[in-house]
């Protein structure tokens, strides 16, 4: 079975019906309830959406949670100590595949984004999905995509990929 991990700005699309985004969302969740595919949120995904008191804020909180790998400074961790997943070495190399995720993506790409993605990456996931264009855009999820084994996404190219 697939498995991805969905970017903040998906659950905030999920349930905005007048987002683009908002039918292949739907279709996507409904394929997760029926089992046919397995949907994750990164603690990086919850950082960006704490202190929201809403659905999108709901929906992140009703997935099953990654392994978190730690990337960044001592400032911009998340979690706790027991959330935190590897070694130093570990931190050291998500901190190079961070780096290297931010050259290969366009400018702009935040942390938590970055993040996300490399928590979907080290818990061996098909994909990371956004609506994000620095990390989707054609340019971005072309080099992003033949790098890594982990895809970055649009929740249209999932829909299309699960045929749904």
């Amino acid at each position: 079975m697939k498995t991805y991990a969905l970017d903040a700005n998906c659950f905030i699309d999920a349930v905005n019906p007048s987002s683009s985004s908002y039918d292949a969302l739907q279709r996507i969740l409904q394929t997760a309830k029926k089992g046919r595919v397995s949907l994750k949120v990164s603690l990086q995904t919850l950082e960006e959406l704490k202190g929201r008191e809403d659905e999108a804020w709901e929906l992140a909180k009703s997935m099953p949670e990654l392994r978190h790998w730690p990337i960044g400074t001592w400032e911009e961790q998340v979690g706790t100590w027991e959330q935190q997943t590897g070694t130093w070495d570990d931190a050291r190399q998500n901190d190079q595949i961070q780096s290297e995720l931010k050259a290969l993506a366009k400018s702009g790409t935040d942390i938590r984004d970055r993040g996300g993605y490399i928590d979907a990456l080290r818990n061996g996931l098909n994909g990371f999905v956004t609506s994000d264009k620095q990390l989707v855009g054609p340019g971005p999820s072309a080099r992003i995509n033949k790098r890594f084994s982990t895809k970055a996404l649009t929740p249209e190219q999932v829909a299309e990929e699960l045929d749904i």
